[in-house]
């Protein structure tokens, strides 16, 4: 009797257990499940690749044309802000001296004027930047390479106060072609009617008469016309010229204070 009544108590043990054993089977998997959800949540998204910098290809006077001619067209800014410790300068790059504006613009996408400096400043006449001897520079022109710019002499374009220009060699460049980074900006003087027909024939020029109400009323340098190719215009921010062509300088007309340069394209 005994025997007959424990068998059905060891069953519903038995059976109690193992319904146990499933539920928790069951509610693991369902755990597990949440769990693995929760992982995939949280799987990081594949971030977007980096635009990839197009290779600098090294000028030569044989490719540049070709080069500066393509790039231009890929790269038409024309608005740049020149940054410096005594103010900033908002400067406009002509359209009609396509080689000078690219490459101008080249050099500065490609970082070659940050923290250079005005090396040459001479009060009345102009102040002068935009190469360094430190190795950083001397890489990058390698970069970029060696050659020399083409004159763009335009007839509107001339050495008026704020005038942007290109420093070149004078011996031995019969087509007067630019150094490629060099350039300096024009303070310059005011001329009297008589000083402009001196000028003319000091430096056996001809002056147009367009011009000479400018060089009276604005100031510049008349004698730098047709020597050097203008390439831009400084429109806003002159008198930052003469803040920094005012500075003290030693006898090569250093800046006894660092004047810095910061380009940024506006537009």
């Amino acid at each position: 009797m005994k025997n007959t009544e424990a068998m059905p108590i060891k069953l519903i043990i038995s059976l109690s257990l193992i319904l146990f054993l499933i539920a928790s089977c069951q509610d693991k998997e369902k755990k597990e499940t949440k769990q693995s959800k929760r992982e995939l949540t949280q799987i990081p998204k594949p971030q977007p690749k980096a635009a990839k910098q197009k290779k600098l290809t090294p000028l030569t006077n044989n490719n540049l044309e070709a080069e500066l001619s393509a790039y231009g067209k890929e790269n038409p800014e024309t608005l740049i802000l020149l940054k410096t410790p005594k103010g900033n300068m908002k400067i406009k790059l002509y359209q009609n001296t396509p080689f000078h504006r690219a490459n101008f613009i080249r050099l500065i996408k490609n970082d070659f004027y940050k923290n250079t400096l005005f090396y040459r400043v001479m009060n009345n006449f102009m102040i002068q930047g935009g190469d360094s001897d430190d190795w950083e520079r001397q890489n990058l022109k390698r970069k970029m390479g060696t050659y020399t710019l083409p004159a763009e002499f335009q007839n509107e374009n001339i050495h008026k106060k704020g005038a942007v220009s290109m420093a070149r060699q004078y011996e031995n460049n019969p087509e007067k072609r630019s150094v490629p980074f060099e350039f300096f900006i024009v303070q310059g003087t005011k001329y009297t009617p008589g000083e402009l027909l001196g000028a003319e024939k000091e430096y056996g020029i001809h002056i147009a008469e367009t011009h000479k109400g400018t060089y009276t009323q604005i100031g510049g340098c008349p004698h730098l016309d047709g020597q050097h190719t203008v390439f831009g215009q400084v429109i806003e921010g002159l008198d930052v010229i003469d803040s920094i062509a005012a500075v003290k300088v030693d006898e090569a007309n250093w800046p006894i204070e660092d004047i810095t340069i910061g380009f940024q394209i506006l537009e």
